[in-house]
Parts: C-alpha cells; structure tokens; sequence
C-alpha cells in the first residue's frame, strides 16, 4: 500500500527511471492527490476561506490495476467528504476499468470563532470575533471576513471559541412590528414618502405588510433601512 501526505506542496518518491508510467503506482497516486488537492482549495476559495492548509492520505484501491497508458486521465467518482474521497485513473477512451484510490484529507484554514460569549441577539463588533486555525469539517461552513460580520445577530446563544457560521448569525431586525415607518415610492427621478406602519418585523430585503397610515391600505413591502420601506412591486405613486 502507497500512502503519500501532502502539506500545500505536493511529494512524490522516485520511481524505477526503466519502470513505464502505467508501472509506476507512486506516481499515479501523485496525479490522484494533485486532483484532490486542485478540487479542495478551489472549494476554499470559493468558500472565502483565509490561508488554507491541507493534509492528503492516497491510498489505491484493492483489486484494481494501473492503467496501461502514458497519459492516464484522473476523474473523481465522490468527493463529497474531504474525509473519503474516491478518484480513479484511467486511460483516455478507455471503457475498461480504471484504478481506484481513495483520498482522506485534512483541510484547515483560518477561520472567525467568538472571541468571548455571546448572548443571543447581540449585535456583532469588533473585539466579538478573532481569527484562529480550525479544521473544516463537512457541513460547517465557517466564516473567515471579519467585516461581513460586523453588525450581525447572534440568532442564539454562541460559546466563547465557537466557530462561526452563517447559520449562526442573522441581519437585525431593521423594522419592528407596530413601529412607524416611511414608504419610499420612486420612479425614475420622482420620490415620493408616506407614513406607514409595519404590521411585521423584518430585516433588510424581507417583505413584510405595511399599512399606509393615510389611507388604511396594507401593502408588501421590502425593508430597505432602519425605519424604511419600499413597496414591493415599486409602485410608481404613492400607495
């Protein structure tokens, strides 16, 4: 069994020079892990996730063969879970079975965790939040910009060293129910306000039933701001 570990570069031992490429099992688990690797910190990027690290198991499978051609492709069958992902090299074209490798990978990076206890409904600040290293585990979906989260709500109570996650954390409320708000109306350069009342609570874009206060009509409006609302269908006069 070949086993190859991988820390943001990639080492391959060196094979027999007079072995053909098809022969030489060290150097397919290199390309499989090389695939993986590219696969996961595309997956980081995306996420946002701040200096990731990771760490690579290879293993071939039992049972299957290296392909006999030069330039063996690599597809990835599963990768759902960075903790067992499935590859298989094969030759290009080929309808026969390729050789399967399974990958377990360790992926960290640097991610925001509660720099001290939060109680539910706080609003985030500054000295809330800390980057420290975590292991990305499936499904957690960290968070790593320190400034996306300013201002947020804890949506319940978060422990102190906690990773965060948008799960974790919601826009505040921006209009509460009963409170007056303004019903901004546009077209083109034309604004017009008038006063309303929110018979919901909402946050920023959420839609909520508003009354005009002047005509008893209730709308849908979109929250825009503190206090401020916009009909939903942006009705070009007043509703």
């Amino acid at each position: 069994m070949h086993v190859l570990r991988f820390a943001n570069t990639v080492l391959i031992a060196a094979c027999a020079a007079a072995a053909p490429a098809w022969a030489q099992p060290q150097a397919g688990a290199g390309r499989v892990a090389e695939a993986a690797r590219t696969l996961l910190l595309e997956q980081a990027a995306n996420a946002g996730w701040r200096e990731p690290q990771l760490e690579l198991d290879v293993q071939p499978m039992t049972g299957s063969a290296a392909p006999r051609c030069s330039r063996p492709e690599v597809q990835a069958l599963d990768t759902r879970s960075p903790a067992r992902m499935r590859f298989e090299l094969r030759c290009p074209g080929s309808a026969a079975a390729g050789q399967g490798f399974v990958v377990r990978a360790r992926l960290s990076a640097e991610v925001l965790v509660a720099a001290l206890a939060l109680p539910a409904g706080r609003a985030l600040a500054a000295g809330d939040v800390q980057a420290q290293r975590r292991e990305i585990t499936p499904g957690s979906e960290p968070l790593s910009d320190a400034e996306a989260v300013l201002g947020l709500v804890a949506q319940r109570s978060i422990a102190a060293g906690q990773v965060l996650s948008a799960r974790l954390l919601a826009e505040p409320l921006l209009v509460r129910r009963g409170e007056a708000v303004e019903i901004h109306a546009r077209r083109e350069a034309v604004e017009v306000v008038v006063p309303g009342q929110a018979l919901d609570a909402g946050r920023r874009g959420e839609t909520i039933r508003v009354r005009n206060t002047a005509t008893g009509k209730v709308i849908q409006a979109r929250v825009a701001a503190a206090g401020r609302v916009e009909p939903a269908d942006m009705l070009s006069s007043p509703p």
